[in-house]
C-alpha cells in the first residue's frame, strides 16, 4: 500500500479575505489566527478522509462518480459552529479544529470534526438531492449514507451515535421518544431544530436504515436505490415493508 500523502503537495498564500492552502485535490480556507501548523494536520486529516470515503464508493460498480465538479474546498470556519456542507464545499467549526489539533487536550471545544460525513455529501449525491438549489431537502438517504461513513470510519465519537452501535442507539432513543420517527418524516423532523430528541433519533434511524440495507441486500443494491431505482423492483420488497422488518429489528434490540 503506497503512503497516503505521496502525491500530497501544498501551497500556502494568503488575501484580504482569507488565507488559503493548496492542496493536490483540495484548497482549505481559514482565518489567519488559526496556525500553519494545524492548518497543515487538518489538511492531512481531510486527504486522509476523502480516500476513504472514495475507497468505500468506489467498491461499487453502481457508483458513478459526483455531480459536483468544482475543486473542494475545505473551510475551517469561524462563523459556523457545526460543520455542513454546500456543494462543493464543506465547513467545520474553527473552534472544533484548533481544539483537535492543539495543545489543550481538555478543550471544551473538543468535539468530532465530522469530515467523513461532510466528504460523503460532495462525492455522493443521491437523485433525490440533485437540483437542489440550496442543497435542503430530499436528504433522507444522503444523511443516511453520511452518518453510516462517519459511524463506520470516524476517527473520534461524532453525533448522532458517539461511537456506539447505530441500532443500538435508535433502540434506546426510540424508548425515550416512545416510538420511532416514520422515515418518511426523518427529513422534516431533522429540519425542525437543531437538537433534542426527535432529532437526534431522526438522524440516527438514516444512518441504522441505510446500514440495514446494506447489510440486507448490499452495497450495489444500495446504491442503485440511492440513485433512484424503484426500492421493490431492486428489493423485491417496498419501502413500507422494509420499515417494518427494520422496526421489528429494533424491537428486538429494545428486548
Amino acid at each position: 500500500m503506497k503512503k497516503l500523502f505521496s502525491l500530497f503537495f501544498c501551497v500556502w498564500s494568503t488575501s484580504l479575505l482569507a488565507a488559503t492552502y493548496e492542496t493536490e485535490h483540495f484548497t482549505v480556507q481559514y482565518d489567519d489566527n488559526v496556525p500553519l501548523e494545524i492548518v497543515k494536520k487538518f489538511s492531512q486529516r481531510v486527504e486522509k478522509n476523502r480516500q476513504v470515503v472514495l475507497a468505500y464508493l468506489t467498491q461499487s460498480v453502481e457508483y458513478k462518480g459526483t455531480p459536483i465538479k468544482e475543486r473542494l474546498i475545505a473551510n475551517i470556519s469561524k462563523k459556523e459552529y457545526i460543520p455542513y456542507q454546500a456543494k462543493n464545499q464543506i465547513y467545520i467549526p474553527e473552534k472544533r479544529v484548533l481544539a483537535a489539533f492543539g495543545n489543550d487536550q481538555n478543550n471544551a471545544e473538543r468535539k468530532g470534526l465530522a469530515v467523513i460525513h461532510e466528504l460523503t455529501h460532495v462525492y455522493a449525491v443521491s437523485s433525490y438531492r440533485q437540483g437542489e438549489e440550496e442543497g435542503k431537502g430530499h436528504r433522507f438517504y444522503d444523511d443516511g449514507l453520511a452518518v453510516f461513513l462517519q459511524h463506520r470510519f470516524g476517527e473520534s465519537q461524532e453525533y448522532p451515535d458517539f461511537g456506539r452501535d447505530l441500532y443500538q442507539v435508535v433502540a434506546e432513543k426510540a424508548l425515550k421518544n416512545k416510538g420511532l420517527v416514520p422515515l418518511a418524516d426523518c427529513e422534516k423532523v431533522r429540519n425542525k431544530s437543531e437538537s433534542g430528541l426527535g432529532r437526534h433519533l431522526a438522524y440516527a434511524q438514516e444512518g441504522a436504515f441505510t446500514q440495514f440495507l446494506i447489510e440486507r441486500f448490499g452495497f450495489d443494491t444500495y446504491l442503485k436505490i440511492y440513485h433512484g431505482a424503484d426500492i421493490k423492483e431492486v428489493t423485491g420488497e417496498s419501502f413500507e415493508e422494509l420499515e417494518i422488518a427494520f422496526a421489528a429489528l429494533i424491537r428486538i434490540i429494545q428486548a
